[in-house]
């Protein structure tokens, strides 16, 4: 049985080296969801020469292919869904978003998008942290790979590390 551990990160830089750790770690793109404003474009994901995603042994183990695959596929969910909100969204939950159809699936709210992540209870705090441009990279794992999926996302800078 597999679950989602859930980082929330106050800047694109600490996604993007979360998501290079966890590729490294040998997860697959399918398993990777990403939800952020969309104040955010692709380019805000790319590593840049002179960064610090070179650190913890990642020199040479991350091909990039994971990152360029998941912000490859953002898609503005919630500029379709809300009337121009602009959510941004990649990975698995743009399917499950697309498979309700966008509108249905979103409800008009952000809430309603990451609910897919979060206990509801705690739905309002990631809504309200996204809004003012924190981004939530979910991870699907088995428990096989759980502690090291909460220590990365910890060790990239996320004020948040949630289990759901």
């Amino acid at each position: 049985m597999s679950t989602v551990i859930t980082g929330l990160f106050d800047n694109a830089s600490q996604a993007t080296l979360a998501i290079y750790r966890l590729e490294a770690l040998g997860v697959s793109e399918a398993d990777i969801s990403i939800v952020a404003n969309d104040s955010y474009t692709k380019e805000d994901f790319a590593v840049e020469e002179g960064t610090k995603a070179s650190e913890g042994g990642l020199l040479g183990a991350a091909s990039g292919g994971v990152l360029a695959a998941i912000i490859g596929g953002f898609t503005a969910v919630g500029a379709v869904a809300s009337g121009g909100a602009g959510l941004l969204v990649a990975g698995p939950l743009v399917s499950a978003l697309a498979a309700g159809g966008a509108g249905a699936a979103v409800g008009g709210t952000l809430g309603a998008a990451i609910g897919a992540f979060i206990p509801e209870h705690e739905i309002k705090y990631y809504e309200d942290a996204i809004e003012k441009g924190s981004i939530l990279v979910g991870v699907k794992y088995n428990s096989d790979n759980k502690n090291s999926i909460e220590e990365i996302l910890d060790n990239a800078g996320a004020s948040k590390v949630s289990k759901a």
